[in-house]
């Protein structure tokens, strides 16, 4: 597949970018739509924060791609997970890593053709950020309990 050996640090650094590439969405989108009265470098900002946002839905396949392929892997393991036992922060990690995309995609249609739900697509945009910084947490957190925390026995 494609995302087999991928390495923890090349992981580390795409979803690092990811990261910062949402911060830079949500400021961008803060500068124009946060303040009240004369704005200065609107129409560029919004250039950036429309250019970033397809950026990141691009660059937001890949880790789903790797995430799939993992979970393929895990589930053909000699102890296997059902459903039932597809818990904890793997499946929040899972979850919350396509209900991004859902949502970047939602808010995307909500902006270029369903205009009527145009003054939704701000929240929408704030709900993807914490979305992400959320996700990447519990990567991180997890990354931490499994692989470099100390062992307990």
């Amino acid at each position: 597949m494609i995302a087999t050996g991928v390495s923890i640090m090349t992981k580390t650094y795409v979803t690092l970018g990811l990261v910062i590439l949402a911060m830079v969405e949500f400021l961008t989108a803060m500068h124009v739509f946060g303040r009240k009265g004369k704005k200065r470098w609107s129409k560029g900002m919004m250039l950036i924060h429309r250019i970033g946002g397809y950026v990141f839905l691009l660059y937001w396949i890949w880790p789903m791609v790797v995430g799939a392929d993992l979970l393929t892997r895990m589930s053909r393991q000699e102890a296997g997970w059902a459903l039932h036992d597809f818990h904890g922060p793997r499946f929040f990690h899972a979850m919350l890593g396509v209900t991004v995309f859902i949502l970047l995609l939602l808010k995307i249609s909500f902006v270029r053709f369903y205009t009527s739900y145009r003054q939704h697509a701000r929240l929408l945009g704030i709900v993807i950020t914490v979305t992400t910084l959320v996700t990447w947490l519990i990567a991180g957190w997890f990354f931490l309990c499994m692989m470099g925390g100390p062992v307990l026995e």
